[in-house]
């Protein structure tokens, strides 16, 4: 009997499988609805009173679990980088150019449509998908496997034994998504996009399977890849099974005759053709099913792209054409100029609103008068804005003059102090120190969210504060009695004592929070933390700072001093000094350390007991973790103990912490013979506190 039921299933899988493919991969059916409801239902019931026999990859893995998903981190074990981008033909054309001129080795061009959806990697061993992660940070992405599976489009199972990693990108046909905005007047999103990321990382994937998601892949990552153009790799996709897009480019002058592509809207031509090529496939761009932001543009050669290797953040032999942003027309009402905090004067066009991508549109950037200049623009015109990047709205263009013909001017003073406007390269800029705007800007910025986040200082109370003239730097925030605020309409004791309680908590934020709040030039929060880690209190930075290298011929001028620190240039070094040997910034330190605020790593008395017994050693932590969620909690008890945590895996490495599901990381570890620290043997050691001596590790 078992062995009846077992055959009975992977029958009924087989079919529905190749029902699948014909519809979904081949667009045609070769069953009726009718009887796939019925097959699939039979499967469906054999499973649930089966569920010995059922497999990760049967087809019934689509219908989804309303199992919560929280989804969690998971690390990437192939690079997911993003790509360099361009927005005009010319800087295309210069970048082949560029790169044909480095490389004498075959130099090939592929072009795909750049889809506007959610990024994705599929994770297959021994033919079975076993992973999906979202794109993250590159590093890192969610775990939202079960979500995927319900995915008509995606294989469950391949005929390939290898590890193998698949890209792609998760994305909701336009007519799809004007039918669910349509129906579904509660889940209003702004555009295909935002809808089917939104779909994927559903807490059920049960939610996730009423959605009609579909994938389009294009790049497979094997261990030992035994092809040799990104063409093999496309053409491997097609074979085992992976939907792929199309709408394929081969640009060669070498090959132009003899090579032929599987894929019905490819176009071959010479590398010069290129450009009329993606002009006209921008023209074609409204009428695709689907929406793409622009083209990418990969050369064909595996060797050749080894040849020109990678930034830190994009391969240099892919680049992204972003399409012109979709414009819309609308007038220009009036030009407020704005005054960043660090004195950048920036002219800002409000609009009569207007829809755009999905959003409602009544500000734009001017950027700088030169921008004002090419463009003619001015109060009272009829001009086109874009949303640059889909992001950022911006004027792109005069369509009709108001009843100005010149271009609008900013003044040559500060719109808030009247001082002298100077031009520094494309922009003006107010150098008045005490400027109204700029110190407003600076008490915003320090009091917000990412800063010290004293959250009952929103904008239109610091505005009011400011105003009143009873607070003006940053200093006074700390010395201010709120209770004068209780002769003023607005304020009553629950909101003072909110306000007071919310400052005495900013006093609790940490050495490096304290740093990058203080507005300082390019003092962000990685500069804070470099000087901090480096330097236990202000005074030992102050000190090096103000130190006289003449008296010393050897010694290095603080500069010097600052720029050899890992991760701080030239340019930084400069700034730090200039800033920690400034009256205003040591006035502003003192005061503020007066008020109680953190200016050195502090270590409580419970801390200076503990035993540092992981010092000298540096960690990698890798794959995710029962008891540390998130994973940043084992890193502070590394740093507790003594330890150190690290990014890579190299020689240096003294230790990896191992979870569930580890990437790379740990095959490099091993080869490297570091030591391999699983979950529970790390909390044994921590909670035993053992010295160096006695910890190892497994080595493996």
């Amino acid at each position: 009997m078992s062995d009846e039921v077992r055959n009975k299933i992977e029958e009924l899988r087989e079919k529905i499988n190749l029902a699948n493919k014909a519809y979904y991969m081949e667009s045609k059916p070769i069953i009726s609805d009718i009887e796939y409801d019925r097959l699939f239902d039979t499967l469906l019931q054999l499973e649930t009173e089966h569920p010995q026999y059922k497999t990760p990859d049967s087809p019934t893995a689509r219908v989804g679990s309303d199992i919560v998903n929280e989804l969690p981190e998971k690390e990437h074990s192939i690079p997911v980088l993003s790509l360099d981008k361009c927005y005009s033909i010319d800087s295309l054309e210069n970048w082949i150019f560029k790169n044909g001129q480095k490389t004498t080795n075959i130099f090939e061009l592929i072009v795909e449509p750049k889809i506007d959806g959610a990024g994705i990697v599929l994770y297959y061993e021994n033919g079975i998908l076993t992973g999906a992660l979202t794109r993250g940070n590159g590093y890192f992405g969610n775990d939202i496997t079960n979500n995927v599976k319900t995915i008509k489009t995606v294989p469950l199972k391949i005929d390939f034994k290898e590890k193998i990693a698949i890209r792609g990108e998760i994305f909701i046909k336009k007519g799809d998504f004007t039918i669910y905005n349509s129906k579904y007047a509660d889940g209003i999103y702004s555009n295909p996009r935002n809808l089917a990321s939104g779909c994927v990382r559903r807490l059920r994937s049960s939610e996730t399977a009423l959605f009609p998601l579909n994938i389009f892949c294009y790049e497979a990552f094997l261990e030992q890849l035994k092809i040799e153009s990104h063409l093999e790799n496309l053409l491997l996709l097609k074979k085992l099974g992976f939907p792929l897009n199309d709408e394929i480019g081969f640009f060669s002058d070498s090959r132009v005759d003899t090579t032929t592509l599987p894929f019905k809207n490819h176009f071959i031509g010479k590398i010069s053709e290129m450009s009329g090529y993606i002009k006209d496939f921008e023209k074609k761009r409204e009428s695709l099913p689907y929406e793409i932001d622009g083209i990418v543009i990969k050369i064909n050669d595996l060797a050749t792209r080894a040849e020109l290797g990678y930034t830190q953040h994009h391969p240099r032999w892919a680049i992204a054409y972003k399409f012109d942003a979709p414009l819309a027309e609308t007038k220009l009402e009036s030009i407020d100029v704005q005054v960043g905090r660090g004195g950048r004067i920036t002219p800002v066009a409000n609009l009569t609103p207007v829809e755009l991508s999905g959003s409602v549109i009544s500000r734009a950037t001017l950027h700088n008068q030169d921008y004002i200049d090419s463009l003619t623009v001015n109060v009272g015109d009829l001009v086109n804005i874009s949303k640059r990047g889909d992001v950022i709205p911006a004027v792109e263009k005069v369509i009709e003059k108001g009843s100005s013909p010149s271009p609008y001017k900013i003044a040559d003073a500060c719109p808030s102090c009247k001082s002298k406007l100077v031009k520094e390269g494309a922009h003006l800029f107010c150098l008045n120190e005490e400027c109204p705007a700029r110190l407003l800007g600076t008490l915003q910025f320090f009091v917000g969210r990412d800063q010290m986040d004293i959250e009952t200082l929103g904008d239109k109370t610091l505005e009011f504060l400011f105003n009143k003239g009873f607070v003006r730097y940053i200093y006074d925030l700390y010395s201010f009695d709120y209770r004068k605020l209780l002769d003023f309409e607005g304020f009553k004791d629950k909101k003072i004592d909110n306000i007071i309680f919310s400052i005495e908590k900013s006093k609790q934020k940490d050495f490096k929070t304290v740093i990058s709040s203080l507005g300082l030039k390019d003092i962000g929060s990685k500069v804070a933390e470099i000087l901090t880690k480096k330097f236990k209190n202000i005074d030992e930075i102050v000190n090096i700072c103000s130190s006289n290298a003449g008296s010393d011929l050897f010694a290095p001028s603080p500069e010097d001093f600052f720029a050899n620190i890992d991760g701080i240039g030239p340019i930084t070094a400069s700034l730090i000094v200039k800033h920690f040997t400034n009256a205003k910034t040591l006035k502003l330190i003192q005061k503020l350390k007066e008020a109680g605020l953190n200016f050195e790593t502090k270590i409580n008395e419970q801390d200076q007991n503990i035993n540092r017994f992981l010092s000298g050693t540096k960690w990698v932590i890798t794959g995710s973790f029962e008891n540390f969620n998130p994973r940043e909690k084992a890193a502070e008890l590394i740093k507790k103990y003594g330890g150190e945590t690290v990014d890579a895996v190299s020689s240096k490495t003294t230790h990896l912490l191992k979870g569930k599901s580890p990437g790379s990381k740990l095959e490099k570890a091993i080869k490297l013979k570091i030591n391999i620290v699983e979950e529970a043997e790390f909390l044994l050691i921590i909670e035993r506190e053992k010295a160096p001596r006695q910890f190892f590790g497994t080595e493996k």
